[in-house]
């Protein structure tokens, strides 16, 4: 019995002074405002496609997003001009560039593709996970690794929730599940230090912030609600970051963009205006010239807004040099 006492005290001690050092780093912020971070208002940039999704700008300063409703991924120049690329063959959802040039995206008919812009090239990355099809991967993000997070929501909701998130280790080797409980995982992003993935679970109308203790590995027990979006909207969908370690999650339903700070308060809201259409669903920052402006689709009118920004967003993987 005594041993049992003496093994049950040690383990209190270890537990509370490994919460300690895992706290050691959080500071009270200063207070930040939309004022802060927001330039102007919201202005229509290009409209097209069909249900709107998956923004990411390439290296030149193209804007690149799918049309879930008809399968195309198109490409659209900074003038506006808009280019139908290629077909995923299925219903894509999400976008993000490699660091080998090729971009790679979800799409709920066959998982995780991979498009080769030299060769004009689809191929599968990553089509199951032991031997089974998944639900309906819909976004994604690399690690500074290589490795890849995606989330796989369909089927699923907060009265069957098995939405999973799922990690394909460098070159799609390896996939492992490593949540398997939530209500439509919808999109996922990762800190600018990456040492944080950011999942929206958006039947929720949740963002869950879950620290990486290593590629593909989260820390359970520090894992936990960031923020609880309201105001209405049906809840998260795509996010991203800016440099200063900003969320930004596009609200599907509600025709806004929610702006949440490190330490998981709500800033405010970036609105579209009276009249637009509100299925919101992505968000992306660009690059370059363009690093200071945000660019939401809504899927609805299948318009593109953009937003000039005081701040820029992250250095995603593929833009670090």
């Amino acid at each position: 019995m005594k041993r049992i006492i003496l093994f049950l005290a040690i383990l209190t001690v270890f537990a509370f002074g490994f919460v300690g050092s895992a706290l050691a780093g959080m500071k009270v912020m200063a207070p930040v405002t939309l004022d802060d971070l927001v330039a102007g208002l919201p202005a229509e940039f290009v409209k097209g496609g069909a249900f709107l999704e998956g923004p990411i700008m390439d290296l030149q300063g193209n804007l690149w997003v799918v049309s879930i409703a008809n399968g195309w991924i198109s490409k659209i120049a900074p003038d506006g001009t808009w280019k139908d690329v290629f077909h995923s063959g299925g219903q894509p959802q999400g976008l993000e560039w490699g660091k080998d040039g090729k971009l790679y995206g979800t799409d709920r008919k066959r998982g995780v593709f991979a498009y080769d812009p030299k060769t004009g090239k689809v191929e599968d990355y990553v089509r199951y996970f032991q031997n089974e099809n998944f639900h309906g991967p819909n976004d994604l993000i690399f690690d500074a690794q290589g490795g890849c997070y995606f989330t796989d929501p369909w089927g699923t909701s907060p009265v069957n929730p098995r939405g999973g998130i799922y990690y394909a280790s460098p070159g799609g080797k390896e996939v492992k599940r490593i949540i398997d409980n939530m209500a439509f995982p919808n999109g996922i992003c990762l800190s600018p230090d990456f040492g944080t993935l950011y999942i929206a679970d958006c039947m929720r109308n949740q963002v869950w912030a879950c620290p990486i203790a290593s590629p593909g590995v989260i820390n359970v027990g520090f894992s936990h609600i960031f923020n609880n979006l309201s105001n209405g909207g049906w809840g998260p969908d795509g996010m991203c970051c800016d440099e200063k370690g900003n969320l930004y999650a596009a609200q599907y339903g509600g025709g806004k963009v929610v702006v949440i700070a490190p330490d998981g308060a709500t800033i405010g809201e970036i609105k579209l205006p009276v009249g637009a259409g509100s299925e919101t669903t992505n968000v992306c920052f660009g690059v370059g010239p363009t690093a200071n402006m945000l660019y939401i689709t809504e899927a609805g009118d299948n318009v593109i807004w953009k937003v000039p920004m005081k701040v820029k967003g992250m250095k995603e993987w593929y833009l670090l040099k």
